[in-house]
């Protein structure tokens, strides 16, 4: 048979009086897998004292098989689960987050805008402070409580590049220029970087977290920008009108 093992021939590639190794046999039964299967009298001599037959050693070979099978459908179905349980949790995200959108588009004014942008969404979006701003001198008093005035250059110095236009900073100190009062709690947030243009300068959104790295390096901010863009176009709707 040509998969039977002559130990010691010219055609396994050892010598007659070469020791043979434990790797060797590894290595060859790796290569040989249907070796065992062709000679099942071999599992017998690997393990003498169990004084099975050979029908047993086929049995217990198949119940090996079948353990392995059914421990690979248990990972399976633990990822599936694990699918099924991220899959809703970011589908609740995305509702809250279109929830969030609708709010600010329905704003009436200043006031009203205020407590969507303090009160409302991070409450919505589980998170501790969300903060607008703009590199400019000129705030409308209406907006005073919303909007945050920023020296020129602030932008692109929170977003660490110009050409940057979201930035998570998974462990960070807010800053009072960003935040206001509730600077002290932020350890972690997500940056989105907003043009200028349309009557609005350049600005920044941000939303922060009192828990060190809640944001994450490479995690998705899709859905932090378009926050952010509903929300200067809200502000920029009641804005413009004052300027």
């Amino acid at each position: 048979m040509a998969d039977n093992v002559k130990v010691g021939t010219k055609d396994a590639g050892i010598g007659p009086k070469s020791d043979l190794r434990e790797a060797d046999v590894i290595a060859y039964l790796r290569r040989n897998p249907r070796v065992l299967l062709n000679n099942p009298d071999l599992l017998t001599a690997m393990a003498p004292d169990t004084r099975f037959e050979t029908e047993t050693v086929v049995v217990d070979m198949q119940r090996f098989v079948v353990d392995r099978l059914r421990r690979q459908v248990d990972d399976l179905k633990a990822s599936s689960a694990s699918l099924v349980t991220t899959t809703r949790s970011n589908m609740s995200l995305v509702e809250r987050t279109l929830e969030c959108a609708l709010a600010l588009l329905y704003s009436r004014d200043f006031t009203e805008l205020a407590q969507i942008l303090h009160d409302d969404l991070p409450v919505h979006l589980g998170v501790d402070a969300i903060a607008i701003a703009f590199e400019t001198d000129t705030v409308p008093a209406e907006a005073g409580h919303i909007v945050r005035a920023l020296h020129a250059g602030s932008v692109d110095a929170l977003m660490g590049a110009s050409d940057v236009t979201t930035r998570i900073r998974a462990e960070t100190e807010g800053e009072t220029e960003l935040y206001g009062s509730a600077a002290g709690l932020v350890r972690s947030d997500a940056l989105v970087a907003l043009p200028d243009g349309e009557g609005l300068p350049a600005g920044i959104f941000a939303v922060g977290c009192r828990n060190p790295r809640h944001f994450e390096d490479g995690q998705g901010t899709e859905l932090i920008a378009f926050l952010g863009h509903i929300a200067r176009y809200a502000v920029g709707r009641w804005w413009t009108l004052k300027l």
